[in-house]
């Protein structure tokens, strides 16, 4: 069934956290015609350490103020809550569905992005997807991330996209798939504190583009088990010279999906990312910026005995969810760690 990751203090939200569930790109078509989809509600603690994001989900995420450019973050801890859901609609051929929201495979991987597309079977060739993406979450971040000892101020950060996936390759669990998003920071002030050149700025620059190559095979190991590794390449490029980054991650899934009661998926992910130039903040060295990224993972759901539904659902799931990722970057100010926890129920039409 957790990550895609984003820079610029995303990344542990709605990227690294790739790591929750099974790695599937594309979820299956129903066998039966109509509306279909599920409601996901959970609530959990998070503890987030960035110097870049301010609020997720309403939620202050990082210090308003520093005292040094110097320093790793220090850490912030909130509740969280997370309403998602997915409408389908699978028209009479069962080979076609239109949805909106986010997948449940993206979901699983914390990966929040809106989704508005349709999927298309096409006999043995496997399944093809398209679908254009939005910003689904309020994410605000630091308009000039590099203030000390005064008080930072917020501004939005919007994306859109697009993504293009193929599973089901050929009746196999190959699978691939592209996505590309469009980054815009509302209020891009970056170095604008520490008076640097305009050249020098404009290495800071965080408005750009993102694009995203995935490869995935899912192995079926018999019992109800499976294995499924994975390859991402991300290219960011970004205004920002500086920013600007080649993306490397290795992920490996283990799922149990028994079901009665209990199902469990464990994932485990590895990385790093190469930066294009050097950082032109004084306090920075001249280096340039190179990060080591590592997640781990468990989800366990627990089939109901009660057989509790909501509004004529299938019966509800429980599930609890426990996560680390960390991005260790050779400039502590850059420097990322979260660690999350979540209990909910899934339920399904």
């Amino acid at each position: 069934m957790k990550k895609r990751v984003l820079h610029g203090g995303l990344f542990l939200i709605m990227a690294t956290l790739l790591l929750a569930g099974q790695a599937l790109a594309v979820d299956p078509i129903p066998k039966e015609a109509g509306f279909s989809g599920f409601f996901r509600p959970g609530v959990g603690y998070m503890d987030i350490e960035s110097n870049m994001v301010a609020k997720f989900l309403g939620t202050d995420l990082s210090d308003e103020r520093i005292d040094s450019l110097e320093k790793s973050p220090d850490g912030e801890s909130s509740g969280i809550f997370s309403p998602a859901f997915q409408v389908n609609y699978t028209l009479s051929n069962l080979s076609t569905q239109f949805f909106f929201g986010p997948e449940l495979g993206d979901l699983l991987r914390f990966d929040m992005s809106q989704q508005l597309g349709v999927k298309q079977k096409i006999g043995d060739l496997g399944i093809l997807q398209a679908g254009f993406l939005f910003s689904g979450i309020s994410t605000e971040v630091w308009s000039d991330p590099y203030v000390a000892n005064q008080n930072r101020k917020e501004t939005d950060r919007d994306s859109s996209g697009a993504k293009l996936a193929w599973g089901d390759i050929f009746g196999s669990g190959l699978e691939i798939d592209y996505k590309y998003r469009s980054i815009d920071i509302d209020k891009e002030r970056s170095g604008e504190f520490l008076g640097l050149s305009d050249a020098d700025r404009k290495l800071l620059d965080r408005d750009g583009d993102i694009h995203e190559f995935q490869v995935l095979y899912n192995i079926e190991l018999g019992g109800k088990s499976s294995l499924a590794p994975s390859f991402a390449y991300q290219i960011d490029d970004r205004d920002g010279d500086a920013r600007n980054n080649d993306e490397y991650r290795f992920q490996l899934t283990y799922a149990y999906l028994g079901g009665d009661p209990f199902s469990f998926i464990v994932n485990g992910m590895i990385g790093w990312a190469d930066y294009d130039k050097r950082n032109p903040i004084p306090d920075f060295n001249g280096k340039k910026q190179e990060d080591d990224i590592y997640g781990v993972n468990a989800t366990l759901y627990y089939k109901n005995p009660w057989g509790w539904t909501l509004l004529g659902s299938k019966p509800v799931t429980f599930f609890i969810d426990g996560a680390w990722a960390e991005r260790d970057a050779n400039i502590d100010f850059y420097d990322e760690q979260l660690v999350s926890g979540t209990v909910g129920a899934m339920f399904r039409w």
